[in-house]
């Protein structure tokens, strides 16, 4: 039996199936990582640009603000806003004052005094004028009424304080001055007070 002799005519053969496969599985991840890449880069840009055009309008908004803001102010400073202020203050007072029932007053102040004091003058006195420690008006039903008093009685600061705390239209008395000179000696002391007089009665 003869031994086999090799064919010199015939190639051998080479089995490049899987290297195929491997390339192709590459080449599709490659295209596939390329097209999420263009992807990414479109919408980084899109929202890059939609931020840069909100930012934009943002801006004009801001300046078209600022430039009402500046309007308005050039317009504000045409008035004398302090001057109105004191004018609508003084106007509030002389409404207060024509409002104010005089006849009223003097009917209630007679019943809360007592009766061996007497009454040498009285005024009203607005908050602005007020110069030292003064009740305040809390309403227009109220008033700041200042009262010059003579009583023959020793004692009678302290009554009088008392008969304006249990009076329903007066409250908050403050002691001005107590003088007892030689005019107190003959007529009484001399008794000033400040407080406040309600046109409403809100004490029982």
């Amino acid at each position: 039996m003869s031994a086999a002799r090799p064919n010199l005519a015939r190639r051998p053969f080479v089995d490049s199936r899987p290297a195929n496969v491997t390339a192709a599985v590459l080449l599709l991840a490659a295209l596939v990582m390329t097209a999420t890449s263009v992807r990414t880069v479109a919408s980084y840009l899109d929202d890059s640009k939609k931020s840069r055009e909100a930012v934009a309008s943002l801006r004009a908004e801001i300046e078209k603000l600022e430039a009402s803001r500046r309007e308005t102010e050039k317009k504000l400073a045409r008035f004398d806003l302090d001057g109105m202020m004191a004018g609508t203050e003084e106007a509030n007072a002389l409404a207060r004052l024509r409002a104010f029932s005089w006849s009223r007053f003097l009917t209630r102040l007679e019943k809360t005094l007592p009766n061996d004091v007497r009454v040498e003058t009285i005024g009203l006195v607005r908050e602005s004028e007020s110069g030292g420690a003064r009740p305040a008006a809390a309403g227009a039903d109220e008033s700041i009424v200042t009262l010059g008093l003579v009583s023959r009685d020793p004692d009678g600061l302290p009554r009088l304080l008392r008969a304006f705390y249990a009076s329903p239209w007066f409250d908050a008395p403050t002691p001005l001055s107590e003088d007892g000179g030689e005019r107190g000696s003959a007529e009484g002391r001399l008794l000033s007070v400040e407080g406040l007089y309600r046109d409403r009665e809100v004490k029982p």
